[in-house]
């Protein structure tokens, strides 16, 4: 199971090794007695706990492709079919991929210490903001958001209006629908196993490329980062 490189970049580096010096001062079995964080320790926390949300949606995706091919009848949830589990699989798919954008976003915030509420954090907030339109931050968070634009429809429509639905998903579901009405059905079984395998093995393709780009971006993305984080960190000393 692939684990995004994201986890090795230098901004995570440097964020998590001002978090691990406030973490050795702190007293694990006398928590009130843990000393208050400096202004650099508290900043370099939460844009470490910011850029590990980024990094484990990746991560997420990664185990969304492979659990695609994951289905066991055996440890399942009770009546849930194969269609059932991957219509799940892709949804829970698409919902992650169009919010590793909304994650990028909130991680600015706490970069540049705009200071915004979580839910504010959207395009004209953060991208046309005067501390970040212009620079490369922002040209990299365009890229990003254009990537996803295309998948927020399937994101709004399975979040606000109906099951995730594509034709040849259809008929593997209205088979497994009657193979569980109808015993005569049962004789087509290996047939959709095959097609079935198909779909999912095609879709795994084509989901693992979408987030090959969107991992190349984000780096691009925590590139543009990396300078602005060294220069407010440096600002605390």
């Amino acid at each position: 199971m692939k684990i995004t490189h994201l986890k090795n970049h230098v901004i995570l580096k440097s964020s998590s090794d001002v978090s691990r010096e406030y973490i050795a001062k702190c007293k694990p079995n006398d928590p009130e007695q843990d000393p208050l964080a400096t202004g650099r320790e508290s900043y370099a926390i939460e844009t470490f706990l910011s850029i590990g949300s980024v990094v484990g949606c990746i991560d997420q995706l990664y185990f969304s492709i492979d659990m695609l091919s994951g289905y066991r009848s055996s440890s399942t949830p009770n009546r849930m079919n194969r269609y059932d589990f991957i219509v799940f699989g892709i949804e829970n798919y698409y919902l992650r991929l169009t919010s590793a954008f909304d994650r990028c976003l909130r991680l600015s915030n706490v970069i540049y210490q705009l200071g915004l509420p979580e839910r504010q954090c959207n395009n004209d907030t953060i991208i046309k903001n005067s501390h970040i339109n212009g620079t490369s931050v922002a040209k990299t968070l365009k890229e990003i958001d254009k990537f996803t634009m295309p998948f927020r429809f399937y994101r709004n429509t399975v979040a606000h209006q109906a099951t995730y639905s594509e034709k040849e998903l259809d008929r593997l579901g209205s088979f497994y629908f009657l193979f569980e009405e109808d015993d005569s059905f049962e004789r087509y079984q290996y047939l959709y196993k095959k097609k079935t395998d198909d779909f999912v093995a095609d879709k795994k393709v084509e989901f693992k490329d979408n987030v090959a780009k969107i991992e190349t971006l984000v780096e691009a993305y925590f590139d543009a980062l990396i300078a602005v984080f060294e220069t407010k960190l440096k600002s605390f000393v």
